[in-house]
């Protein structure tokens, strides 16, 4: 994020958007935004950011300016997220907060005590520790979580705290 975060360091708007962009997944090319192919309006983009639509333009054209962030931006694709859903649709899913966000092994520790537990997961998805103070890790799995799988993942050395939802 340093990296994309120096092409912005003067103008507070247009890397609030540059972050926006990286955050959703919403890509930059030939001028536009697209969001999986689908084009977006930087009139609406700039209104959700509170910020008027030319600074969304501009923000595009240091992207598209900039050979380092047009390789990064053209490339970015959104994705689902079943967090949210995923007890509508009779999944689990474990909310873990690490020690240290930047630690190693977390994840290979978590999913190995959830095969251990016999269940399938769907998704793991974690908060960039660049975006969000204290970034979680997120594993949706393919059937709700036994309430006794909070002790096992809790064992995992580098995390603070284990919620089943």
């Amino acid at each position: 994020m340093w990296e994309i975060k120096k092409h912005f360091e003067d103008y507070s708007a247009r890397q609030r958007t540059a972050k926006f962009l990286l955050e959703t997944g919403l890509s930059v090319r030939d001028g536009d935004i697209y969001c999986n192919g689908v084009q977006m309006s930087p009139l609406r983009i700039g209104r959700e950011l509170g910020i008027d639509r030319r600074t969304v333009g501009s923000t595009i054209d240091i992207i598209e300016e900039t050979e380092e962030l047009s390789e990064i931006f053209k490339n970015l694709r959104a994705t689902a997220f079943f967090k949210d859903v995923a007890m509508n649709m009779d999944m689990g899913l474990i909310e873990i907060i690490p020690d240290d966000p930047h630690g190693v092994g977390i994840l290979a520790g978590v999913t190995e005590k959830i095969a251990d537990l016999g269940l399938s997961i769907r998704q793991c998805i974690t908060d960039d520790p660049e975006f969000m103070e204290e970034p979680k890790l997120y594993v949706i799995t393919e059937s709700p979580v036994p309430m006794d799988a909070v002790e096992e993942i809790k064992e995992v050395r580098g995390i603070k705290s284990v919620t089943v939802y």
